[in-house]
């Protein structure tokens, strides 16, 4: 720039440099802009937690990565003892549930009992053959049938409301064993075996109206005292001990109560004295009760 003949530097320096610089401050100090980042200038995300855990077991050494696996394994172990516990319980419980069902508890004590009384092979198997069949063979084929119309849930009858037809049925088939037993000559304690299942099925099958009171332990209290007293030599504690066993197997197998289980064997075993001193058999029950006093079997 020439200014009165002469070129001025300091005016040209404030055009090209310091004008520019005075506008620009000046633009950015009053109208502020919004300025986004480089997508480059960007921080890095945050990684996942997955992420991390997984990189920490890339890297961690081997030494620290085996004292977690052994944790793991001693709190799977720790965790499946009770399982299997509880699966060894449930099978001793269901065992003997169903070894010491009535089904199979009162052909056995009939074979013991006729055993003691039959004076040769043909009227053993003749007395067996007709205490089982009534007392047995005709209530299952009933309850059968009516599993297979869906009248009854199972064999052994659970449900309570259930079991007014298998009653009956096994009532008077029990009592029409035990009339022909005596009609044929057969002992007191032959047919008598038929009226102790009819005492118990009739005063049983009342209760079940209003309570369900447990079956299988009142026909093996039944079947242990008759044997008790009717098999020689066979022993008291051989036998007895089976009827707490199966209270505790139908109570851990939600069946019954402890209290049901206990009322079927105070029920029957007054039930079945009573047939004993009805029938003229108390001698043998004194007889029973002396040996047990004595020898302590």
């Amino acid at each position: 720039m020439v200014f009165n003949g002469a070129f001025d530097f300091d005016t040209l320096h404030w055009h090209r440099y310091t004008a520019p610089r005075f506008c620009r401050a000046f633009l950015m100090n009053n109208f502020p802009r919004e300025t986004t980042p480089h997508p480059r200038a960007r921080e890095p995300e945050a990684p996942e937690p997955q992420a991390i855990e997984q990189g920490v077991s890339e890297v961690a050494p081997q030494s620290e990565v085996a004292p977690q696996s052994e944790k793991a394994s001693q709190n799977v172990a720790i965790e499946s003892a009770p399982t299997l516990w509880r699966q060894l319980v449930d099978g001793t419980a269901f065992a003997f549930s169903a070894a010491l069902s009535p089904y199979l508890v009162i052909p056995f004590g009939t074979v013991g009992i006729v055993a003691t009384q039959a004076s040769g092979r043909r009227t053993f198997l003749l007395w067996t053959f007709l205490s089982v069949f009534f007392s047995t063979v005709i209530p299952a084929i009933y309850v059968l049938i009516q599993i297979a119309r869906g009248k009854i849930t199972d064999v052994h009858v659970m449900e309570r409301e259930q079991r007014g037809g298998p009653f009956l049925v096994a009532v008077v088939s029990v009592a029409v064993g035990a009339l022909i037993l005596r009609f044929i000559g057969a002992p007191a304690v032959v047919w008598g075996i038929g009226l102790i299942l009819l005492v118990n099925g009739l005063v049983l099958s009342w209760i079940t109206n209003f309570w369900k009171i447990s079956m299988h332990v009142a026909v093996l209290t039944s079947v242990v005292i008759a044997s008790i007293l009717l098999i020689p030599n066979i022993g008291f504690w051989r036998l007895i001990w089976l009827i707490p066993a199966l209270m505790w197997a139908r109570s851990m197998r939600g069946r019954h109560s402890l209290w049901q289980g206990l009322a079927g064997c105070v029920v029957s075993g007054a039930l079945t004295m009573g047939v004993f001193y009805a029938v003229q058999l108390w001698p043998i029950v004194e007889g029973a009760v002396q040996r047990l006093v004595v020898h302590g079997h």
